[in-house]
């Protein structure tokens, strides 16, 4: 996540990145921050084709990312950006883990390292945001995992900066619990019907090469007993 360098009583927004051979379909996140020195705000997603859908209170946010065609992220991106306003001076941290993260093909990714946002809050603060650190996993047998391993924030070092926006935010639009359901069980299903038409093309295969077999035989005995007439 980004860092923050901000003045109190200020809106400022921080990204979350990531980086993975793995296109993200899906995932689970769960930021947490203390709430005497930032309020939180609003979460959206960066690209388009994703959608959210979040359950906030006092200190924690809790965010479902949905991408039915899986988020290109191979060379690292903005996933999501969190809105906070600062109310008081000192320095803070918004931490997180990350859990269920599902790739483009239905599988499993596991997490790799994650490093939280630290925020510092004093009057004369530059207003910027910045030093994004990458949540990587490049393991090429991460699709194959059947834990989905999640991850949690370690805090960092001192922020790097570069300019930053105080832009008016507006609320955010969760998707409803019912389109959730439908799209992860739109998944499942999906799994299990390619694994029923992989196991039909099998014994459909079996049974092809039984009949051809049986065919063979019955002309070779059939040619057999026509050359012993002769």
């Amino acid at each position: 996540m980004q860092n923050a360098d901000m003045k109190p009583n200020r809106l400022f927004s921080v990204a979350l990145s990531a980086k993975s051979v793995n296109r993200l379909s899906a995932a689970t996140f769960e930021f947490t921050y203390d709430p005497d020195y930032i309020e939180f705000r609003k979460v959206k997603t960066v690209n388009n084709g994703s959608k959210i859908q979040v359950n906030k209170k006092s200190g924690k946010v809790k965010v479902v990312f949905l991408n039915s065609e899986g988020q290109n992220i191979s060379g690292g991106s903005d996933v999501l950006t969190l809105d906070f306003k600062t109310i008081k001076e000192g320095t803070t941290y918004i931490d997180y883990t990350v859990e269920q993260c599902v790739n483009s093909d239905v599988n499993f990714i596991d997490v790799g390292s994650c490093t939280a946002s630290c925020v510092r809050i004093y009057k004369n603060a530059s207003g910027t945001v910045g030093g994004a650190s990458i949540s990587s996993n490049n393991n090429k047998n991460s699709t194959r995992s059947t834990t989905g391993k999640g991850g949690k924030s370690k805090h960092p070092t001192e922020p790097t900066t570069v300019n930053a926006s105080d832009d008016k935010y507006i609320d955010y639009n969760p998707i409803k619990d019912k389109q959730i359901k439908f799209f992860l069980a739109g998944m499942g299903i999906t799994a299990g019907c390619l694994a029923v038409l992989a196991v039909a093309y099998a014994i459909g295969k079996k049974s092809a090469q039984k009949k051809a077999e049986k065919e063979k035989n019955h002309n070779d005995k059939t040619l057999e007993n026509k050359t012993s007439d002769d």
